[in-house]
């Protein structure tokens, strides 16, 4: 097992091209539009971006949102998608070409368990999403039988604890909305489920902070108005000292 305690590998990874070329990967795929399915409709506006071509291969039934399928290769599964509301460009994950704060909603399904710099990539999504924009993300999980595991297939991978995505996603200024393992195949426990599902909305702080409490804590002589005030009071000659 490999549990990857820095963010950028040494080694480039190459990510699949479809679900199709991992074990149970079609299982994954449909637990994947299930959890995704409850969230759509508090997506507001309509650009969405689908990061990695496992992304792209997720069905989202929306179709008045234009869907931005996004992959570093393209391959024939991939075209078969586009419709009138998709499109496809052929890209890496940490360059978007996107502009920034223009993207609603953006999907990670398991992009960054194929990365090299998986960092970079939610640094590029906190920029194209939209405050309050939602990010739909998922990832292997080592407390399951992938534990043993170092490839899917013929795919080398990486595997992260859940808490230390999250604290990535805490730095950025997202707010964890949901986290939990999804039901594979019907199985009743989730606790050793090989997925996992964050969902999280992309959070601005306010610039001006609260002029009264910033007040209390700057001492009278710093502030020329009020010290001013003080000396005229004092050189105020009351009518009993005539």
């Amino acid at each position: 097992m490999i549990i990857n305690w820095h963010a950028k590998a040494k080694l480039p990874f190459i990510s699949p091209t479809s679900w199709q070329q991992l074990p149970q990967g079609e299982a994954y795929c449909n637990a994947l539009k299930h959890a995704f399915a409850p969230w759509l409709s508090k997506i507001l506006g309509y650009q969405i971006a689908k990061i990695g071509a496992l992304s792209a291969e997720i069905p989202l039934e929306i179709p008045t949102h234009q869907q931005i399928l996004i992959s570093e290769k393209i391959s024939q599964n991939l075209t078969a998608l586009l419709s009138p509301n998709k499109s496809l460009i052929q890209a890496i994950p940490t360059e978007l070409p996107l502009i920034q704060q223009e993207i609603n909603a953006c999907f990670l399904a398991n992009t960054l368990n194929f990365s090299q710099d998986p960092h970079q990539i939610l640094r590029e999504t906190h920029r194209v999403l939209a405050d309050d924009g939602w990010l739909f993300l998922s990832l292997f999980n080592p407390l399951s039988p992938l534990i043993f595991k170092q490839k899917l297939g013929a795919f080398p991978f990486r595997q992260y604890p859940t808490w230390r995505i999250i604290d990535w996603l805490e730095l950025l200024h997202f707010e964890i909305i949901e986290h939990k393992n999804l039901v594979i195949n019907h199985k009743k426990t989730t606790l050793f489920s090989p997925l996992t599902l964050i969902v999280a909305q992309k959070r601005t702080y306010p610039l001006t902070m609260n002029t009264e409490k910033v007040r209390s804590k700057i001492p009278t002589f710093l502030q020329p108005s009020e010290a001013f005030q003080e000396e005229m009071t004092s050189c105020q000659i009351s009518p009993d000292s005539k």
